[in-house]
């Protein structure tokens, strides 16, 4: 009798610990060995399927940086979703980045390419609910948002680039399979992604406009101002609502008036916190 109930003890202990946990791995692409996180709530089950967030970090900052940043993991507990962090290749600065200008014979972009190659490994090892795969992520993380939204199109349900804008580039092209739904965060006093734009990027303005035309929204937003919890930090919220013929708000963009380049709710930029308000706008959507 003792003997059965330490050994449904073991298996429930190996259970737990097997259910909630972060995987380190690492996955071959193009002959060079890329690094990711994944993030696998309690509530997983093989059994039923799971939303995606694909969760991409900036220049020189490592997947375990972001998926420490953001602070996701409690959402994913609460609400069951996985969350895979990707990770740049380490470039000639000896810290990881994203390439988007290095092309394959194929012409694809290939840091696009392993993250499609990245959703597929996922997808054969976890039980993905394919039709809700988002993803997000800050700064260089934030172009690729864009860049994946666009030309992962058919596999990704909604966007939401923190920090980023669509690139200045004539490389690749936009093209939607489907209405896709985007959260557009930006700080307009961004030194490293300036909100009018450069010779890299588009302005936020510009990056908005894409998606409010693919989403066949209106180009009038809404305005509204979100409460402010930090009255210190110097910095206020706009909440701009571009809403669909439905009257739903398809695109929708945060602009932190004084906001520079940091996670909003993470060190200076505390008005608001990111972090749930982009969980709630994605988990709405899916593929249809």
């Amino acid at each position: 009798m003792k003997t059965t109930i330490l050994f449904f003890l073991l298996c429930f202990a190996i259970n737990l610990t097997s259910a909630q946990e972060t995987i380190s791995g690492t996955m071959q692409h193009d002959n060079i060995e890329r690094i990711h996180q994944i993030y696998i709530p309690s509530s997983y089950s093989k059994q039923n399927s799971a939303p995606l967030l694909l969760l991409i970090h900036g220049y020189s900052e490592p997947s375990k940086w972001i998926l420490k940043y953001t602070q996701f993991q409690p959402l994913a507990e609460k609400y069951g979703f996985i969350i895979a962090c990707p990770e740049g290749n380490i470039n000639g600065a000896n810290v990881p980045a994203w390439n988007f200008f290095n092309i394959n014979e194929n012409g694809q972009i290939k840091d696009v390419d392993y993250i499609n190659s990245f959703l597929d490994k996922l997808i054969d090892d976890y039980a993905i609910d394919e039709k809700r795969v988002y993803i997000t992520g800050f700064s260089q993380g934030g172009h690729m948002s864009f860049i994946a939204g666009c030309l992962l199109n058919s596999r990704i349900a909604a966007i939401a680039p923190v920090s980023g804008t669509l690139p200045a580039s004539n490389l690749f092209k936009c093209s939607l399979a489907h209405n896709t739904p985007a959260i557009i965060i930006n700080g307009d006093n961004d030194n490293a992604v300036p909100y009018s734009g450069n010779q890299y990027g588009m302005s936020v303005s510009e990056s908005i406009k894409v998606w409010v035309d693919y989403n066949k929204c209106n180009e009038t937003p809404v305005i509204s101002s979100v409460p402010d919890a930090n009255l210190n930090d110097e910095q206020t919220i706009e909440k701009h609502e571009y809403l669909d013929n439905k009257g739903n708000p398809n695109v929708v963009h945060y602009k932190v008036v004084g906001g520079t380049h940091l996670w909003p709710g993470r060190e200076g930029n505390t008005s608001f916190e990111a972090t749930p308000v982009i969980w709630k706008f994605l988990s709405q959507f899916s593929l249809e």
